[in-house]
This record gives structure tokens, sequence and C-alpha cells, in this order.
């Protein structure tokens, strides 16, 4: 049973948080099926050059899919964004009403699963005053050897962190800083599939490559303050780091 108490003050102190059982097998098989056949149909008319959609290697492979951004247009997987409990658990951590942003899969497929560098995902949505948290729920057992999320204890509590381009698929930004980040204990939350973390805005995350036999898949449902505006000219400074990232790549 979770202790929304002990939660919440886990999120406070660490930035992050483990909710056990968010949900259950049958509709995380349902979401599997459903990001299965979503990503069939899109396959079909995928461009040379798109933003929303990363490989690890052939394109025609969805087993080795990094990142798939265009989840949020699916509206079967923004139906579970919509559950009663899942806007719950982000009002509570929120501690305001929630409203929804997106939702993206993560895959890391056995053997061939990139790593993502340490980042804040705030710097990528600039959310004034971060208010804004990810619910990544796993699709399958997730740990350290097949690339968990990992994180930087407390690092929430300080602000925007400075970033530099990574020119990784599905990453394209990461901590400029490397020896600040030493002062951090870093975790690695495992979970089982139904499980999810729950992480603010400024906590720095990411993960090791997946060289094991055991593929690792998770999808996020993000969530703002619903009073929160977005810091237009922060959007525009990302975006022109990742269209030329794009386009060095192409």
């Amino acid at each position: 049973m979770n202790n929304l108490k002990k939660l919440q003050n886990h999120y406070n102190e660490k930035g992050w948080v483990i909710y056990k059982k968010l949900f259950s097998k049958d509709e995380i098989n349902l979401v599997n099926s459903t990001i299965d056949d979503f990503l069939k149909e899109k396959i079909k008319s995928i461009n040379k050059i798109n933003r929303t959609i990363n490989f690890t290697g052939n394109k025609k492979d969805i087993k080795h899919l990094n990142s798939f951004h265009e989840l949020a247009q699916c509206e079967e997987i923004k139906n579970f964004a919509e559950k009663k409990h899942v806007l719950g658990i982000a009002q509570v951590f929120l501690n305001s009403n929630p409203e929804f942003r997106c939702c993206e899969l993560f895959a890391k497929p056995a053997m061939v699963g990139l790593p993502s560098p340490d980042h804040q995902d705030n710097y990528y949505w600039a959310v004034k005053g971060s208010n804004a948290l990810t619910i990544w729920i796993a699709l399958d057992n997730s740990n350290k050897d097949n690339g968990c999320v990992h994180y930087y204890d407390g690092s929430h509590k300080y602000g925007i962190l400075k970033h530099q381009p990574s020119f990784a698929k599905g990453s394209s930004q990461k901590i400029s800083d490397i020896n600040f980040l030493k002062k951090f204990k870093i975790s690695y939350p495992e979970l089982l599939p139904g499980d999810a973390l729950i992480h603010h805005s400024l906590a720095v995350h990411g993960s090791s490559k997946n060289i094991s036999k055991n593929s690792r898949r998770g999808f996020t449902i993000q969530f703002k303050d619903k009073n929160a505006t977005y810091d237009l000219e922060q959007i525009d400074v990302y975006e022109k780091s990742l269209n030329n990232q794009i386009q060095l790549r192409s």
C-alpha cells in the first residue's frame, strides 16, 4: 500500500519517488498492445528526419526504438493520463490542479539500448516556476542491469542548471557541470511492470545503456501546474539547439 504522506516527504527531499502498482497487469498489457499497434501504423509514414522518433538501429524494427514523443497524439494512451487516480496523484505532488502536457515512450531494447545523458526535464519544457512532473511507468522490469532511470538525490533544489548539446538521440541536452553532480548521491530505483517513478521537473536524471538480454521499456505521463505558463525564450533556445543537432545527424 502506498502511503502518500511518506511518498510526498521522499519526493520533496529527493526529487523523485516510487509509486508501487500504479497500473494493474491487465492495464500494462493494454498499454503495450496499444503502443505496438500505434507504432506499426506510424512507422509506415515516418520521414527520414523526424523530431519525434529516434531509433537505435534499423528504422523498420520497432524493437530498436529509443524515444517516441507522438504518443501525445494517441488517444488510447492519453486516456491513461485522465484516469482519476493518476490525476489525483499529480495533484498531490504538484500541490495544484494538474494540466496534461504529453505522453512519451522510452525504450531500451536488449543489448542495444542507448544511454540517456543526465538532464532536467524542465530545461526542455521551460515551465515557469518549474512546478511540473513526470510519471514514468514501467512496462518491463527496470533495474540497474538493463538501464533503469537513475537520479541525483536532491538536485531539484538548485533550479535550472546549465545544459549543453549532447547529440544523443531522444535526449539532446545534458548537464554541463559534471563536477557539480559529484556532490549528490545517485539512486537506481528498481521497478516491476505497473510500478511508476514520479519525479520533479528539476530532478537531474539519466540512464545507462542496456547491454543485458532483457528489454526495458517505459512510458511517461507529464503534468504541469495548470496556472503555470511557458518561458518562450527558453523554448526558442532549446528548439534552435535541437534543430542544429538534427541537421548535423542527418
